[in-house]
């Protein structure tokens, strides 16, 4: 069997959205003759934990970890108030940003590039050269973000001749919320400049969406494979009937930052509760992980507050069942430069889930295109109201009719591993010839 060394930030028992990908190829790749060798930190400073993802490691799977040291424990230790705001989500807790956020932004932006493990590049490149000469590797993976994952990566197979592959989760200059760091013109010129050279650099690069790899390829000059996010069919076998609460369940599964606040669901449903008393007495809104304070704040200015459901985390597991309960399913994009290629990795449970989804954003994304091809729900407008009140009284009143079963099967874990299989196979078979 040929052995992958998988470079990343994220592992269990780290929770959220970033540890899902590579946790279920890993899981998937022993089928298609490769065993995963996961390099992580030791006592990396994670926003959630879940244990639970634990379970989902195959026995086969190798770790190693090495121990990381990271800026943002040091700023919280310093804020008076142990700010647990400094984070790479930058979702709030309060309505204002504290002066230590701030402060944490711009030296993330501006100083720590390309962001805050790079720290660990140096001990990681040398740990891994020493251990890649004593126990024989194939092909080396990384993903980011964080992208200083792709700079050990890059490293270690120039100093080892080992094949590597770069995959891309998010953009990297195009990062959301990169406005926040508030980056002076030298230091973006320094994240174009790393990010053009892992493009150009690795042997293969991989991304999440077919916009971001058409954006990829005009920098590499090469080709760029998609392999979309998808779900894992055992997730949801054996679970049965869902609970029926007598709540007619609209749901958001993941992180909710500034912005995605969607002003015209809020609208549209303030109207409906007024309109359709039956709806106000049945409407619940879930809204489970991380969620801004101003997102809140708007639903409660449209008179929502009573219909919401607040839970900062559940366990992937708890998740499944909670979407599964749902009457409408809500993805919700970012307003800023990478909308057209953000594929949120909860569409493809939200499709297995087999609940309709209400999408918000542009029709033209490739979040769309999963939406359309899967028949799953609808992509609206983001101030499209009347489309949005239009969907949710289809579905509450049992007009809205779900695509087949067949059409989500693309976007089954196992085929995403295969299609990853077969890229690992070329880079191997093209490094032995």
């Amino acid at each position: 069997m040929r052995r992958a060394l998988i470079i990343s930030y994220y592992w269990p028992p780290a929770g959220g959205g970033g540890v899902q990908r590579w946790l279920k190829f890993a899981k998937y790749l022993p089928e298609f003759g490769y065993q995963s060798v996961i390099f992580t930190p030791e006592n990396a400073d994670y926003p959630v934990l879940d244990e639970t993802l634990s379970g989902e490691v195959h026995p086969s799977t190798e770790v190693i970890r090495l121990p990381i040291w990271e800026p943002y424990r040091t700023f919280r230790k310093v804020s008076a108030k142990g700010d647990k705001s400094v984070s790479a989500g930058f979702i709030r807790s309060a309505r204002k940003e504290t002066p230590i956020t701030r402060v944490a932004q711009w030296l993330r932006g501006n100083l720590i590039i390309p962001d805050a493990r790079r720290f660990w590049i140096g001990p990681s490149v040398r740990y891994l050269c020493q251990y890649l000469s004593e126990h024989t590797t194939d092909v080396i993976i990384s993903t980011g973000p964080p992208h200083s994952m792709h700079l050990i990566a890059e490293a270690v197979s120039r100093r080892t001749g080992i094949p590597w592959l770069a995959d891309f989760r998010d953009p990297w200059v195009n990062m959301d919320n990169a406005d926040k760091f508030r980056m002076t013109r030298y230091a973006r010129a320094r994240h174009e400049f790393l990010e053009r050279r892992v493009l150009r650099s690795a042997d293969s690069v991989v991304t999440v969406s077919w916009y971001l790899s058409s954006q990829y390829e005009r920098i590499r000059q090469r080709a760029v494979c998609t392999i979309t996010n998808g779900y894992d069919q055992t997730d949801f076998d054996g679970r049965g009937r869902p609970a029926d609460s007598g709540k007619f369940i609209i749901g958001h599964y993941g992180t909710f930052g500034e912005d995605r606040n969607p002003v015209a669901l809020w609208e549209a449903l303030e109207q409906l509760l007024a309109e359709e008393p039956a709806l106000a007495r049945d409407l619940e809104i879930q809204l489970v992980g991380p969620t801004d304070a101003s997102v809140l704040a708007s639903a409660s200015t449209h008179r929502l507050a009573g219909c919401i459901r607040h839970v900062p985390y559940l366990s992937h597991d708890t998740i499944i069942d909670r979407m599964r309960s749902s009457a409408v399913l809500l993805v919700i994009l970012n307003q800023n430069t990478n909308e057209e290629g953000r594929v949120t990795g909860k569409i493809f449970e939200y499709v297995a889930s087999r609940r309709p989804v209400l999408g918000i954003g542009s029709v033209t994304s490739d979040c769309a295109r999963v939406i359309r091809e899967t028949g799953c729900g609808v992509m609206v407008p983001f101030l499209d109201k009347a489309k949005i009140r239009a969907f949710i009284l289809d579905v509450y009143y049992g007009r809205f009719v779900m695509g087949t079963a067949d059409s989500t099967r693309q976007f089954s874990r196992r085929e995403l591993t295969r299609q990853l299989s077969e890229e690992l196979d070329r880079l191997v078979e093209g490094n032995i010839r």
